[in-house]
């Protein structure tokens, strides 16, 4: 059990080193957003996993079956074992997904009635008033959809339905429990690069993932539009409608 707990544990280190820097450098990643959240997804998973995996076998290695755990043997050993536990049980409660405060202050914009709603390609979306730019999807049951009158008011009909199908793509698709994972995973262990690529690799693919969706249902021309205008002058915004333009 030795051996294979340790060749464990070397597999899940190779796994977190090499899989960011594979799937940060691969070009595939851009036109196939999606495949690259799930190969994320499954490298973290068998990081995890196998790390896990493996420290377990080594803590129980030539232990009899009625004290696994070598408890009765050693003090400090099972002090030790109490320490990974704890430590375990530490990651598990800082990688849970938590609403953010504009989330939280959009679902009481929602709820106040602030943002009244109004339907848009069969979506119901929330629009605000305000002067700023603003289209976002809000997980959960008291979320949606809402978009400002400031980015309404500069948009075509098509334009503003290509923005609601993208804002809607992030809700049927769950992205954001994808990008809460992967930060989650980022605070928990900032000191691993893997982790902070990782977290910045699905801020971006769910965005590519989203505008691949929207894209099917009202054309890329139209959402190529909308980006230039709602997020034209960031970085992204000029590399989502490169994207889409090509």
């Amino acid at each position: 059990m030795v051996v294979t707990g340790a060749v464990l544990i070397a597999l899940a280190l190779a796994v977190v080193v090499l899989a960011p820097r594979v799937l940060t450098r691969s070009a595939w990643t851009i036109d196939r957003p999606r495949t690259a959240l799930v190969c994320w997804s499954v490298a973290v998973l068998l990081g995890i996993v196998g790390f896990v995996a493996g420290i377990t076998l080594l803590v129980v290695a030539n232990r009899p079956i009625t004290d696994p755990m070598g408890f009765g043997g050693s003090p400090t050993h099972g002090l030790n074992v109490g320490v990974a536990l704890l430590a375990v049980l530490a990651f598990v409660i800082a990688v849970r997904v938590r609403p953010g405060p504009e989330h939280e202050a959009v679902r009481e914009a929602m709820r106040s009635g602030a943002a009244p709603h109004r339907e848009i390609d069969g979506t119901p979306v929330s629009v605000l008033e305000a002067d700023h730019a603003l289209a976002c999807a809000v997980p959960g049951r008291s979320g949606g959809v809402l978009v400002s009158t400031g980015l309404a008011d500069r948009l075509r009909t098509d334009e503003l339905e290509a923005v609601v199908a993208h804002e809607r793509a992030h809700l049927t698709q769950r992205h954001a429990v994808a990008v809460g994972i992967a930060e989650s995973i980022e605070r928990a262990v900032p000191w691993i690069p893997g982790a902070r690529a990782m977290a910045r690799s699905t801020r971006v693919l769910v965005e590519f993932a989203a505008d691949d969706a929207a894209a099917r249902r009202v054309g890329r021309d139209a959402l190529r539009r909308a980006v230039l205008v709602a997020d034209g002058t960031s970085a992204l915004g000029a590399i989502r409608a490169s994207r889409l333009g090509s």
